[in-house]
């Protein structure tokens, strides 16, 4: 595994900590439409039209809206991690999916971001042991 400075780790913290603000931002702006009583009488009459609970539009609306956002304003997450001057259209339709995954997902991330440094701590460790022995 590449070696991973301290500065890469101090930047990804950063840009994720951005964008989970962002994505708490618009989780809770979506809460007040979707806690509605409009909302709840559109989805009953989806779910006799529809049947079940086959058609949840939550997400889509989510993700819609997370990409717009991010799209309009050219909020490129990965482009951020890797220091890259120019956003790409595919890179912000990822960012927006990321940030449309609220505080749920971004706290999967982190938990899984922090099992990884982690890790690379522990081989780093690992290794600078195995090579002051000798």
């Amino acid at each position: 595994m590449p070696q991973i400075s301290s500065d890469y780790w101090e930047n990804l913290v950063a840009v994720l900590f951005a964008f989970a603000i962002l994505a708490l931002i618009i989780e809770r702006a979506l809460y007040q439409i979707f806690d509605s009583r409009l909302w709840r009488f559109i989805e009953e009459h989806l779910k006799k039209q529809v049947g079940g609970e086959f058609l949840d539009l939550k997400p889509w609306i989510s993700a819609l809206v997370s990409i717009v956002i991010v799209v309009r304003f050219k909020l490129d997450m990965i482009a951020m991690i890797f220091k890259k001057t120019q956003p790409q259209l595919l890179s912000m339709i990822v960012t927006g999916f990321f940030v449309a995954g609220g505080s749920t997902g971004i706290y999967k991330f982190f938990k899984r971001a922090r099992e990884l440094k982690q890790r690379t701590l522990e081989e780093e460790l690992k290794k600078s042991e195995g090579t002051g022995s000798g």
